[in-house]
């Protein structure tokens, strides 16, 4: 077997959202037993990759268990596989001859269901959420997600029985306790019910200066009537609640809560928290069957965690495992994999796997950073963020080296994409994350204080040195404007092109980064509608963490005008902040988007933006 690589000669191997360095594959095993691992990027050791792997882990773990000689191990993990590559990779491994396969995968499966691909279907969820309310609709959309890891199960295991070959189930698990999904406004409630939630929202996520602001049983209170307001039907609310929950010793409770929220929604169309528990009952349910084996990861955590086992002592983001905890998982593998095939390994062989995988400094520092811009990436606490930025720097210093590529290569003027080998060896890695993954605007002003809050002062000056250096040129001043709709600064020839906010989105916030000398003022330019079947709304922008403009969003067009003031401005980088409020949603307007367009009430628009420009 042949798998064709399109890059072309000399370049990095193995970047994100490629497959293994195996371009050739014999039919015929060269030793007495083969394995296949069928993987999605949580076993292509995502962040860590090409460090290690979870194949890379169980082969190493092959060799200090004296097995080496009688196993051979192909690996199929690739990032992104769908349920149907995963079902066709299954196939390929039992014509390869396979005495085993391992299969993890269900963290891509909310983005790959068919749920509203087909119009009958698009249909009947339109009458549910007329009829029956979202709560329904939700439920609905519950029982597809549960339907379709059952067929996908199903035919997995029949490819298996058929050939013969038992099969290792790994459950995923996810990060509950330190992952934030997005703020899902409920616009589907009734007008009262919707002002209530979004006022309760506002005390919880700008609490009072005063000694209660960060009082957990305060905040419990306020995220238990919100989801009492919404009926469940958000999962923001009930992380925060869950969270708090476990923060005041009733951990069965906050467990509960977060393990529920985990399957609120399972919209395919949004970028969520992985595995939803329907999908991972499916995947243990197969584990259970006749010629299967199971490793329940989120259980085999929690014996070895505790309740850390949610959070981010074993997970970089919100399913990527660390190098600790993926070591943990290939064990249970391999473990599983000598019982299934009758084989007896050599004593010690864990406490041996850890010692033999130990990647140099510089390699886990430079994953550690691309952890901390992954979730930043994906709208995650300062906390989280700067956890990261933490570790990379204890772990090797000059990981600052990293932090200013970062920015150099995101510059507009650098085209980082074309860059090639122009860069330094050791930053491969931060340019083909960039290339295949950075789709968000690329001047992150709060990514680059969380940075410098997060270096000692050595660091701290050396990246602020570069910083100043890099955008010294990019300032508005200098630039005449600055369109802030435009990811990389660069006008279209089109002119500006709308750009939405969606319920989904963090809050739902808009941030945008510029830079500024601080000594004069701006003119901010804002052409703004209300979204479909919107009434309405307020809208308030933010300037560095102050208030700065409050106004506006109406059925119609409107155009406002904008003073940043230079007493709100600073030298460098500053952050722009856009609050959208929300008013109820036209029930019809929202039906006929989920019998039209096959998109859910709570991924409509609620605010349309033709224009957002700076000017000196």
């Amino acid at each position: 077997m042949v798998r064709r690589d399109d890059r072309p000669p000399g370049e990095f191997p193995r970047q994100s959202g490629c497959w293994s360095r195996d371009e050739q594959i014999p039919v015929e095993p060269r030793k007495p037993f083969r394995v296949a691992v069928v993987g999605e990027s949580v076993a292509r050791g995502f962040l860590l990759d090409p460090i290690v792997t979870l194949p890379d882990l169980c082969r190493v773990a092959f060799r200090e268990a004296g097995l080496d000689d009688r196993l051979e191990l192909i690996d199929f993990t690739v990032n992104g596989l769908s349920a149907a590559g995963a079902t066709k990779l299954c196939r390929a491994a039992t014509e390869l001859q396979c005495a085993m396969i391992v299969l993890y995968v269900g963290n891509n499966f909310p983005r790959s269901t068919p749920w509203l691909d087909d119009p009958e279907t698009r249909q009947d969820a339109a009458r549910t959420f007329t009829d029956r309310g979202y709560a329904d609709y939700l439920a609905a959309r519950r029982e597809a997600m549960t339907a379709f890891a059952r067929n996908f199960c199903q035919e997995v295991e029949e490819v298996c029985r058929t050939a013969g070959i038992p099969l290792v189930v790994v459950a995923p698990a996810t990060n509950q306790l330190d992952w934030h999904a997005p703020w899902v406004v409920p616009t589907w409630l009734p007008e009262d019910r919707l002002a209530e939630w979004t006022a309760t929202r506002r005390r919880l996520d700008e609490p009072a200066d005063d000694e209660a602001a960060g009082d957990p049983a305060r905040c419990l209170a306020l995220a238990e009537r919100m989801t009492v307001l919404d009926g469940g039907t958000t999962a923001r609310p009930m992380e925060i609640a869950g969270r708090f929950l476990v923060r005041l010793g009733r951990e069965a409770e906050g467990v509960a809560l977060l393990s529920r929220a985990v399957s609120t929604g399972i919209d395919p169309a949004n970028y969520e928290r992985r595995c939803p528990a329907e999908v991972a009952e499916e995947l243990r349910l197969l584990g259970r069957a006749v010629g299967c084996r199971l490793v329940d990861v989120p259980a085999r955590a929690r014996e070895r965690y505790g309740i850390a086992a949610l959070g981010r002592e074993i997970f970089l983001d919100y399913c990527h495992h660390t190098l600790d905890s993926l070591r943990d998982v290939a064990a249970d593998v391999v473990a599983e994999i000598c019982a299934g095939l009758d084989m007896a390994p050599a004593p010690g062989w864990p406490e041996r796997l850890v010692r033999a995988v130990s990647p140099p400094a510089r390699e886990v520092a430079a994953a550690y950073v691309l952890s901390a811009l992954h979730n930043q990436h994906w709208g995650q606490s300062a906390d989280v963020v700067e956890h990261w930025l933490r570790c990379a720097v204890r772990t090797d210093p000059t990981c600052v080296e990293d932090l200013a590529t970062y920015f150099t290569m995101s510059l507009p003027e650098t085209h980082f994409w074309l860059l090639g080998d122009s860069l330094a060896a050791r930053s491969d890695r931060m340019y083909w994350f960039l290339k295949n993954f950075s789709h968000l605007p690329v001047l992150d002003a709060q990514f680059a204080e969380r940075a410098l809050r997060s270096l000692p002062e050595d660091g701290r000056q050396r990246l602020a040195k570069e910083l100043d250096a890099l955008w010294r040129e990019l300032r508005v001043e200098q630039r005449g404007d600055v369109n802030l709709l435009d990811t990389f600064w660069r006008e279209r020839d089109s002119g500006p092109r709308p750009f939405t906010v969606v319920a989904g989105e963090n809050a739902p916030v808009s941030r945008y980064g510029f830079l500024t000398s601080g000594k004069l003022s701006l003119t901010l330019d804002v052409v703004l509608v209300a979204g479909p079947g919107i009434s309405g709304g307020r809208f308030d922008i933010w300037l560095n963490d102050h208030p700065c403009y409050a106004g506006e969003v109406t059925t119609e067009w409107r155009h406002e005008r904008i003073v940043l003031p230079p007493s709100l401005l600073r030298a460098g980088a500053n952050e722009l902040t856009c609050t959208w409020t929300t008013a109820s949603r036209n029930p019809d307007v929202a039906t006929a988007a989920v019998s039209t367009f096959g998109t859910g009430p709570e991924n409509q628009h609620l605010i349309r933006l033709a224009r957002m420009r700076l000017t000196p």
